[in-house]
């Protein structure tokens, strides 16, 4: 690492966390280890950056065997669990290498269950016949990334630290689990980070070294453009309101509420129309349902959304609407929001980490209240947002100043 590689980095979110105090120049001769089930998005975000402090980084991405039958058939369901779908080699660090670890189970809870010391032993293996040794383990998600972790780390005797990711269903799901591995997890971690606030507590009951910092956007992969050359670049007239809304198409998202919600939206503005990106096994029931309610020409499902497309639909959106039941942090809020369009969510543990104001967006207490969804998207559709303010306010939240934390985090658990 050049000893001006992060001069330029602003200050980071303030977690108050982690003392600032480390030399992270001694971090340029150490190797880092991810063991993570992707090398995208919030991953891949993260990872790329810190990059420039180490020397080398292998990740280790989980996928399912069973799912990279959807390359060759229409499974919507399997498409997100596919080799494809988890690793973006894109603009990747030299000093960065990513390795597959197939596993093969099916995707149902009991397969799952005894899925982590399956995935330990490919990990293992795998880190036997690598080149470097590495000095330190950071995985991503508990189960079972972080089962992994944390005995590779006992293993190695090197510092192991866990991301929690899960949404705040999938956390409480967890704590309620018989599984005793996901407990001990949590207690074998040398560290571990969770992306709210409001979570931090509950895991200091099985770890003292639980700290809270955030995720982040990449502006590599999205920055802001004009609202009228976003909507030119989409084919979408000035004057047409405009929703986007982009998830895995399941449940869990709402999308279902946000389309049952239109007709009311489009009594009170003709000329709206919403847009869903993502794919996922929902697919064909949001279609039945936009077709019962009449709103083929108000409502479109555009499947996956490439990251060259990803920005306009961004920055033309009027509002970003995501009526999610869960979330751990509001990443993809966030990535509208540094595009300057203000959001439409719910109270759901993690939307409400980054809509902290209503100059930014709305919250509303469930995604099941259509008359409190509705009602906040036209308030979002006529109220006159200040766009500069909005994107101003996500930048808090980059990788580069995330990772700042996370850096000092490493150091700290290295001595450095």
């Amino acid at each position: 690492m050049s000893s001006d590689a992060h001069s330029q980095v602003a200050e980071p979110p303030n977690t108050g966390d982690i003392p600032l105090d480390h030399n992270l120049e001694g971090l340029g001769d150490k190797n880092l280890l991810i063991i993570s089930h992707s090398y995208n998005h919030f991953v891949k975000g993260q990872v790329d950056i810190l990059a420039d402090y180490f020397n080398e980084i292998y990740v280790l991405v989980r996928y399912n065997r069973f799912a990279d039958i959807s390359e060759y058939l229409p499974i919507d369901y399997a498409k997100p669990f596919s080799k494809s779908a988890k690793v973006n080699q894109e603009d990747k660090p030299d000093n960065l290498t990513v390795i597959s670890t197939p596993l093969l189970y099916l995707p149902i809870d009991l397969h799952r269950r005894y899925l982590g010391d399956q995935h330990a032993r490919k990990v293992k293996k795998i880190v036997a016949d690598l080149p470097v040794d590495f000095d330190v383990i950071h995985s991503h998600l508990t189960w079972t990334a972080g089962y992994v972790g944390s005995v590779l780390g006992r293993e190695l005797e090197i510092p192991s630290i866990l991301t929690v990711h899960e949404n705040h269903d999938l956390f409480v799901e967890q704590l309620e689990s018989s599984n005793k591995k996901i407990n001990w997890t949590w207690k074998n971690a040398d560290a571990i980070i969770r992306v709210n606030r409001k979570d931090k507590s509950t895991l200091q009951q099985f770890n003292d070294g639980v700290y809270y910092i955030p995720n982040g956007f990449s502006q590599n992969r999205l920055h802001r453009v004009s609202q009228t050359k976003a909507k030119t670049a989409l084919g979408i007239s000035d004057e047409t309101k405009l929703l986007f809304a982009l998830g895995h198409l399941k449940k869990r998202k709402g999308f279902q509420h946000l389309i049952d919600v239109m007709p009311a939206i489009i009594e009170q503005n003709e000329k709206v129309v919403c847009a869903i990106g993502g794919h996922g096994g929902m697919r064909s029931e949001l279609e039945e349902k936009i077709e019962e309610l009449g709103v083929e020409d108000h409502v479109r499902l555009l499947g996956y959304v490439s990251n060259d497309d990803l920005k306009y639909w961004m920055s033309a959106c009027d509002a970003f609407v995501l009526p999610s039941y869960s979330e751990s942090f509001g990443l993809v809020q966030l990535e509208a929001m540094a595009c300057g369009s203000p959001v439409v969510s719910t109270i759901n543990g993690g939307s409400e980490e980054v809509i902290t104001s209503e100059d930014h967006g709305f919250l509303i207490d469930s995604p099941e209240n259509h008359d409190a969804l509705a009602d906040a998207v036209v308030r979002a559709l006529h109220k006159e947002w200040n766009r500069d303010g909005i994107e101003a306010h996500a930048k808090q939240f980059t990788w580069e100043r995330v990772c700042v934390n996370i850096a000092h985090l490493y150091a700290e658990l290295l001595n450095l």
